[in-house]
């Protein structure tokens, strides 16, 4: 449940839903210094007018530019982020001396904390960085593959969607059955916090695959 979460969590996945409702990826970040003071937080621009290159406005690159290294130490922070990072941004997490990190969910299309036992210098650099998964992967998933839905109606690849099904079908076929209703297009017109959202996701996270297949099967 979201009071469950920690406040590291809670920031992050509000800035994940502002870009959601922004019509950006729906990916947040945060960055926190060892006593769990906020430095930094930061979502997906992508979709945002003043975005010059939509390509690179990332939420985990994005919050690392704007930490201030004159007065905080990169080694000690920590950087939270909802979604595994990509080469992008896990290249700028590494270059930036992050050494701790962790994501709420694991990227099967595009994710590269793998670099860091495969890449001879990545593995050199003793990284702490730690997959959540759990619920928490869960409701990400459901609201990135939402996403994703949106776009292949807009005639985008399936290709994502296609990859993240076969690594978590069940948070896929939950993005369906709230597409079917354009549930979460109604809560973000709606300005609901991303609490009420969680929240009801998660209630799908728990429920038996029977349960939502009967649910995807009665809004069809």
């Amino acid at each position: 449940m979201w009071k469950d979460l920690t406040p590291e969590w809670q920031i992050a996945f509000e800035e994940a839903w502002l870009a959601f409702r922004n019509g950006s990826y729906p990916i947040g970040a945060a960055i926190f210094d060892a006593q769990g003071n906020l430095l930094v937080r930061e979502h997906n621009r992508g979709a945002e007018a003043d975005s010059v290159n939509r390509y690179v406005a990332h939420a985990e690159a994005g919050a690392l530019r704007r930490l201030d290294t004159s007065s905080y130490n990169p080694k000690t922070v920590v950087l939270y982020t909802t979604m595994e990072p990509c080469p992008m941004c896990m290249g700028t997490a590494v270059m930036s001396n992050i050494k701790h990190l962790r994501y709420a969910a694991k990227d099967p299309y595009c994710g590269c904390v793998h670099w860091k036992e495969e890449d001879p210098y990545v593995k050199g650099q003793e990284l702490d960085y730690e997959l959540e998964a759990g619920e928490k992967e869960f409701v990400q998933f459901v609201i990135q593959s939402y996403f994703e839905l949106k776009g292949i109606e807009r005639g985008v690849s399936d290709k994502v969607l296609r990859t993240f099904e076969s690594y978590n079908s069940k948070a896929v076929e939950t993005a369906k059955a709230f597409y079917k209703d354009k549930r979460l297009d109604s809560y973000a017109e709606g300005n609901n916090d991303f609490s009420v959202v969680y929240d009801e996701i998660e209630n799908y996270f728990i429920m038996p695959s029977e349960g939502l297949r009967r649910i995807v099967g009665d809004t069809e």
